[in-house]
């Protein structure tokens, strides 16, 4: 019995994916990648039983989804030490960043396959001494370091939720130059002020139209206030139907996260989408990432690069549609994923 057990995070709190009840609306409705990617391995025959441990302080009942005759299951627990009354799995994934993670591995390191840690932006490496057989990076920067083997993790978005428009499905196509996804509560991740203080120095990029999503909008308002700048929509927090549909209606999508971030999921929603991207950088990416459609830009060139994009974002729109077909599929990604760690078995 082949079994992949996965643990997304030490978060108490029900996630709004868990109120799916059948395999099908949770696959065309949750959007995360860490929850999907294990039904993957279901049903391509890598794995015979998924488990997707989970924290609570009162009983909650197993959700389990069959795929292809196989479990799908998220499990609660009390304590993450429960894992250790049923039997080891073949492979264990960790988001890591949680300590709880590192304590149960430290107490009992063969109970969980090969172990494979993903660091991440302030996380790189387990903060709390546990023990892991590989690290997961999402930045070739990050696989340096000599005391811990690395592997690089590949990642991409739900194409049932972020997918390009057909031409001519929407009368709002190329209604903003940029779409900015990101939430102002990670102001010294993002690079909010710096864009904005970017904008109020330069006349083209003012005359363009930007359309913000994301939390805390009376944030980003008050510094447009701040530096004078009014080109900037606000949009607030919407979900990702609606991010879609933004970053469909914008010529360009823009990340702008410095090395104290992860690799930020809206890299490949961006692209997923089917809208070229500005990225700065010194956001944690792998090079696999730095394909066709994407603009690089620096704190020198940000300006110069932004307006000669524009100008031919045509060009770009095209070269992210094979981006998308060669470099994004879902099956391309976790083929990638699932070579490397069956190497280690």
């Amino acid at each position: 019995m082949r079994t992949f057990w996965l643990f997304r995070s030490n978060l108490k709190n029900f996630e709004y994916y868990h109120k799916y009840e059948t395999l099908e609306e949770f696959e065309k409705k949750c959007h995360d990648f860490y929850m999907l990617f294990p039904i993957w391995l279901l049903r391509n025959d890598y794995m015979d039983t998924v488990v997707i441990w989970r924290l609570s302080n009162t009983s909650i009942k197993d959700i389990n989804f069959v795929v292809n005759g196989k479990l799908y299951s998220q499990r609660w627990v009390r304590n993450f030490n429960e894992v250790f009354n049923y039997p080891k799995p073949q492979m264990s994934f960790f988001r890591g960043g949680f300590k709880e993670y590192d304590i149960i591995t430290k107490q009992n390191p063969d109970h969980f396959g090969l172990k494979l840690y993903l660091a991440t932006g302030r996380r790189v490496r387990p903060q709390w001494g546990g023990f892991y057989n590989y690290l997961l990076q999402e930045d070739k920067r990050d696989m340096v370091y000599s005391d811990h083997k690395c592997l690089p993790f590949y990642k991409t978005a739900s194409p049932e939720i972020f997918f390009p428009y057909l031409t001519g499905d929407s009368k709002e196509n190329e209604q903003y130059d940029i779409c900015w996804p990101c939430n102002f509560t990670q102001i010294r991740y993002k690079g909010q002020e710096f864009f904005i203080r970017t904008i109020s120095q330069n006349k083209d990029l003012q005359k363009l139209k930007i359309v913000h999503c994301g939390n805390k909008p009376e944030v980003g308002k008050k510094l447009c206030k701040k530096y004078g700048v009014t080109n900037i929509k606000f949009e607030g927090s919407v979900d990702r139907k609606r991010l879609n549909a933004l970053l469909n209606h914008s010529k360009f999508g823009l990340c702008l996260s410095n090395l104290q971030d992860g690799c930020p999921r809206v890299i490949t929603e961006i692209l997923s989408s089917g809208t070229p991207l500005i990225i700065s950088n010194l956001t944690r990416v792998l090079k696999y990432y730095k394909m066709k459609g994407v603009v690089e830009v620096n704190d020198l060139n940000i300006n110069g690069k932004i307006r000669a994009a524009i100008k031919d974002y045509k060009k770009y729109k095209s070269e992210v549609a094979e981006s998308i077909k060669k470099e994004l599929s879902f099956d391309m990604v976790m083929e990638k994923n699932i070579s490397e760690w069956l190497k280690c078995l």
